[in-house]
């Protein structure tokens, strides 16, 4: 008897009872007991043997190490600073012309140092209610006498500070200078003063060093003196 189609009765009967056969051993269609998949969904095989998932987090690759800081442009930083001190020295300028033009009164001062010859200052800062009116900036100081110019200032009362930073006076022991980059210390001084109107007045400072070491103490006596 043939089936429609062409294929023998025969032959299908004979297929039907081969997959029977396989059916009843247990094996997938079409594979080896070998190369058989395991069991389960791909979500399942995620899963650990209790059920949970597994943490794949130590089999990732350690965070890379942080980057060290990036070093700064010391040449741009240089010239930014000095572009604004001289933006400062001219924004000074402008404004002592503007004072000059708006008010008489004129003042000066003077530091004379006889601290020395041991002690000398290095460095000196005044300061009129908190500006600045003279600033040794990174230049050592080797006289005994600092002058400060004159300029137009508000009649009134005022507040000067002084800022001193004194050094011992190096000297050659063995063909080696010593001395001056261990010791020393600074001083700041403010004085109230009253500046009058229309006259000159002249601050005179005396700076002196009394003490031995490791204990300072620097004097600084202020003298006004007023020319109409």
């Amino acid at each position: 008897m043939t089936r429609r189609g062409g294929y023998p009765l025969a032959a299908i009967r004979a297929a039907i009872g081969a997959l029977a056969v396989v059916a009843a051993a247990g094996m997938p269609l079409g594979l080896s007991a070998s190369a058989a998949p395991s069991a389960g969904t791909a979500a399942d095989r995620a899963m650990g043997p209790s059920g949970d998932k597994s943490d794949k987090t130590e089999h990732q690759d350690a965070p890379a190490a942080p980057r060290a800081g990036v070093v700064p442009d010391l040449a741009k930083l240089r010239a930014e600073y000095d572009r604004i001190r001289e933006e400062l020295f001219k924004a000074r300028v402008r404004s002592q012309r503007v004072a000059d033009a708006a008010y008489p009164s004129k003042l000066d001062a003077r530091l004379r140092w006889k601290g020395g010859p041991d002690f000398v200052i290095r460095k000196a800062r005044f300061l009129l209610d908190g500006a600045e009116l003279w600033d040794s900036a990174d230049r050592a100081q080797t006289d005994d006498l600092i002058e400060v110019a004159e300029r137009s200032v508000k009649p009134g009362p005022h507040a000067l500070t002084v800022r001193l930073e004194v050094r011992p006076k190096t000297e050659a022991k063995g063909g080696t200078k010593t001395g001056a980059d261990k010791l020393g210390y600074t001083s700041e001084h403010t004085f109230a003063i009253v500046v009058p109107g229309g006259g000159h007045t002249h601050l005179r400072l005396t700076g002196d060093e009394d003490g031995d070491p490791p204990d300072y103490e620097l004097e600084l006596k202020l003298e006004i003196e007023t020319d109409p």
